[in-house]
Order: structure tokens, then C-alpha cells, then sequence
């Protein structure tokens, strides 16, 4: 590690300030202000279950916003929770667009190994797809807050707890509560006799 390494980093004020200047000091501002910022809005761009490319767009559009009314924001110290509810509502207006239950969700990192059962290989593929039918049918009915918190919680690659509180824009410590209260309503939603 080296002394900068260790350095203050400068409030998200002065970054702000340093855009609206221009020329030369706009760009270490605007350098520091994307890697700061960037991977907490692309946790909350991926939590709408949108597919990488269109989250990388939701993203762009909300630097893009900055760019645009960057010297109209109330309090340049608010820039980050900003930036992501731009995110938020972009995410929400094209979902609305889109809506339709996902194809393919990541069935494997929530119920683990173990669903073949016995039998033969055709047995067992049938088994596994009914599973993940009956799992994804079970969540397309949890509601969105639930459906964004889940599908975060086993994202690839992994998000942290922290990212995916930025997010879901709540506390750190409120998502293991609201985790187990999900997991209860999808198990609520599963048919009978279904073991995960």
C-alpha cells in the first residue's frame, strides 16, 4: 500500500463542484465520482432482474442525467442516493415496458444440488424441470420488493451486503429479517410435498 492509498477522499460536494468548473479538474472529479458511485447503482440496475447490457444502460442514463442537471441538484453532498434513484426509476420504466416472468431464473442457487431424485437421466432432467417451473411460478408471485431482494442475494458474481442494501435502498441490518420473510412467502407459494 502506498501513502495515497490511505489519502481523504474529497466529498461528493466538491467532486460536483469540480464538474460544473470544466476543463482539467472535471475529470478526476467526474473519474472519482464513477468508480465511487458505479458499482452501488449497478447493484440496484441488476436488482430488477434486467439482463447486463440494459443494467449498463441504466446506468448510462443516469450519468447522463448528472451531466445534464448536474448544476441543478439541491444538495451535491446527496449525490450518490441520486444517482440511485435515477437508476430506480429508470429500472421501474422499463420493466413496466417489458413486463414478463423470466424464463430462466437461477433456480441452482437457491435450492442447491440434490433434486434429481432417483431413476434415469430423462426421469431425472423431467424432475429438475418441473422443480424449477414450480419454484419460478412460486416467484413470480412474491411481490417486487421480495423478487429484487432474492434475485440480488444470488446474483453472479456475488454481491455484497452492502451493495445489495443500496440496492433495495434499506438498512444493512433489515435484510436477513426481510430475507427469511421472502423465503417463507415462497415457500408459501410452492406446491405441497415440494422439498428443496
Amino acid at each position: 500500500m502506498t501513502a495515497t492509498d490511505h489519502a481523504p477522499q474529497p466529498p461528493d460536494a466538491e467532486l460536483i463542484a469540480a464538474l460544473g468548473t470544466g476543463g482539467e479538474p472535471a475529470r478526476p472529479a467526474w473519474a472519482a465520482l464513477v468508480a465511487r458511485y458505479s458499482p452501488r447503482m449497478y447493484a440496484v440496475a441488476r436488482s430488477f432482474a434486467v439482463d447486463p447490457a440494459v443494467a449498463e444502460d441504466l446506468v448510462q442514463t443516469a450519468w447522463l442525467r448528472l451531466l445534464e442537471r448536474g448544476d441543478q441538484l439541491r444538495d451535491p453532498a446527496a449525490v450518490g442516493p441520486w444517482l440511485c434513484m435515477i437508476v430506480r426509476n429508470e429500472a421501474r420504466r422499463y420493466v413496466t415496458r417489458h413486463r414478463e416472468i423470466p424464463a430462466a431464473l437461477p433456480v441452482e442457487g437457491w435450492a442447491g444440488a440434490g433434486w434429481a431424485g432417483e431413476g434415469d437421466a430423462a426421469e431425472a432432467g423431467l424432475i429438475r424441470a418441473e422443480r424449477a417451473r414450480a419454484l419460478r411460478l412460486a416467484f413470480a408471485r412474491l411481490g417486487e420488493e421480495c423478487q429484487r431482494l432474492l434475485r440480488l442475494l444470488v446474483a453472479e458474481p456475488p454481491l455484497s451486503y452492502d451493495e445489495i442494501a443500496a440496492a433495495v435502498n434499506r438498512p444493512r441490518g433489515s435484510l436477513g429479517p426481510t430475507r427469511r420473510r421472502c423465503l417463507e412467502r415462497l415457500r408459501a407459494h410452492l406446491p405441497a410435498g415440494f422439498e428443496p
